[in-house]
């Protein structure tokens, strides 16, 4: 209760702060001048301040916004045609078609708490899983970790899934994408129409429902391992190993940090050797991910905060704010404002 009456209250001290910084534009003054240089920049440092220390209390739930299974219409969300089962262990979508705009729009980020399972029944998408980006088509499998980012770039009309959403009682630690057999997808098919015969039986057979799904999640891992080439298996598989530690070093520090020799430092590598890493088990240079997640970052503030964009340079840590307009419109091909002012125009359509 203290914390939501003191954000309150230095929410209403930041309004009159950049409402006075306002006013010294508008009126043209001169900055020049001694105590309205004074003036000026107490008041722009002074509310970049309080603004921090409202981070520090909040953290970064105030910027994500969870996509939640149960926050929801599924049956509208996955189609019309489409078969749902819902309640508190798993939530299952059979023949799914995911088309409608309100849930899904393409260039939008979403942070989905639940793991999931898809099977890529038809079409394909262009998507974005944390940092990293993939192109998915019929025959596919995705797992996912909890609390996954996910930006879609490009939507099928076509497209058509099969999948499981996990709540608590089923763990799931490693995001697999990965093509596999016609012999291993149908099994997989099969194994998630029989979990909803089972699960839609009365009484509901708790244990039985989610043995049945860990069993899923343990062969989805078991076909990824088992795909992977015998051939140099340590070295790619250290190769890929840095790649993660990597990409959650760049995830947590990407704001302070944007140069290649901080993050071989951390895993005690040379700049030169993690390059090449991270060029040869990802096929894209360090820096392209370092960037990726500074925009993914941006776009976030920029579509879910009502901070200007001069507050999330300076949050982000640019130079000053041309920095970041050159960074994101070299990166998206818009600037902030024009990003910005997109979603919103989006957003009411």
């Amino acid at each position: 209760m203290f914390i939501f009456v003191f954000v309150s209250y230095v929410a209403n001290i930041r309004f009159f702060l950049d409402i006075s910084i306002t006013r010294l534009y508008e009126k043209n003054m001169n900055l020049y001048d001694s105590r309205l240089f004074c003036l000026f920049f107490s008041i722009k440092y002074t509310n970049f301040a309080i603004e921090s220390y409202i981070y520090a209390i909040m953290d970064d739930n105030k910027n994500i916004k969870y996509f939640s299974i149960d926050s929801v219409d599924l049956q509208k969300m996955a189609g019309e045609e489409s078969h749902v089962f819902n309640n508190d262990d798993i939530s299952i979508i059979l023949n799914g078609r995911p088309t409608d705009k309100t849930f899904f729009r393409e260039g939008e980020v979403y942070q989905l708490p639940e793991p999931r399972l898809l099977l890529f029944l038809n079409g394909e998408a262009d998507v974005h899983l944390d940092l990293e980006q993939y192109h998915l088509e019929q025959g596919m499998v995705i797992l996912t970790t909890p609390d996954v980012i996910l930006e879609f770039e490009h939507i099928g009309q076509d497209v058509e899934v099969c999948g499981i959403a996990m709540k608590e009682a089923v763990q799931v630690t490693e995001r697999i994408v990965t093509n596999v057999s016609a012999k291993d997808f149908e099994l997989l098919l099969r194994m998630i129409y029989l979990l909803w015969d089972v699960a839609t039986l009365l009484p509901y057979r708790q244990e039985t429902v989610l043995q049945m799904v860990r069993a899923m999640v343990a062969d989805v891992q078991y076909i990824k391992q088992a795909s992977e080439c015998s051939v140099d298996k340590k070295a790619v598989s250290r190769h890929q190993e840095l790649f993660q530690q990597f990409k959650t070093l760049v995830s947590r520090h990407c704001e302070q940090e944007r140069n290649i020799p901080y993050y071989a430092g951390q895993l005690h590598i040379t700049p030169h050797h993690l390059s090449a890493v991270i060029s040869r088990a990802s096929g894209h240079s360090a820096m392209y991910w370092i960037n990726r997640a500074i925009v993914l970052r941006a776009k976030v503030l920029l579509r879910t905060s009502s901070l200007l964009t001069y507050e999330i340079a300076e949050r982000l840590h640019f130079a000053n704010p041309p920095a970041f307009n050159n960074f994101f419109k070299r990166e998206t091909g818009l600037t902030p404002k024009d990003y910005r002012e997109k979603k919103k125009e989006e957003s009411v359509r």
